[in-house]
């Protein structure tokens, strides 16, 4: 609970917003939404991609070998900082559960931290054990 100290963060709500579109599998939407033209994001496993164009590329290839999605299970959703103008860093944890076309499972427990600037993520980084 907040009280009338404590200034409201509009990133926390807008990564808040971006979570749970998340868990609803509109995952490319909330790229087309959130990710500034010129954003990149780094993987659990170090891999990175850049451009707002090509992540959403990637996901979209990605989400063709998801053959059901369960959803997102959310942890804990953080602002790190907000200078109240669209600038700052958010963190979320959270687990996606999805079932793949091989059999296997996609079910990381991760934690993204977004860097913002005027309103959109620039940068993305998930912290994850890429073996899970």
């Amino acid at each position: 609970m907040t009280d009338a100290a404590t200034p409201k963060s509009e990133l926390l709500e807008m990564q808040r917003a971006f979570v749970k579109r998340c868990a609803k599998g509109e995952f490319v939407e909330v790229m087309e939404d959130y990710y500034a033209d010129d954003a990149y994001q780094i993987e659990g496993d170090g891999s990175r991609r850049e451009g707002k164009a090509n992540m959403i590329a990637f996901e979209k290839q990605f989400l063709t070998q998801v053959k059901q999605f369960h959803g997102v299970d959310i942890r804990s959703i953080a602002v790190a900082s907000d200078d109240g103008k669209g600038n700052g860093v958010t963190m979320a944890e959270y687990t996606i559960k999805a079932d793949m076309i091989d059999g296997s499972k996609f079910w990381p427990e991760q934690v993204q931290v977004s860097t913002w600037k005027n309103g959109k993520i620039i940068a993305l980084r998930f912290y994850y054990d890429p073996n899970f």
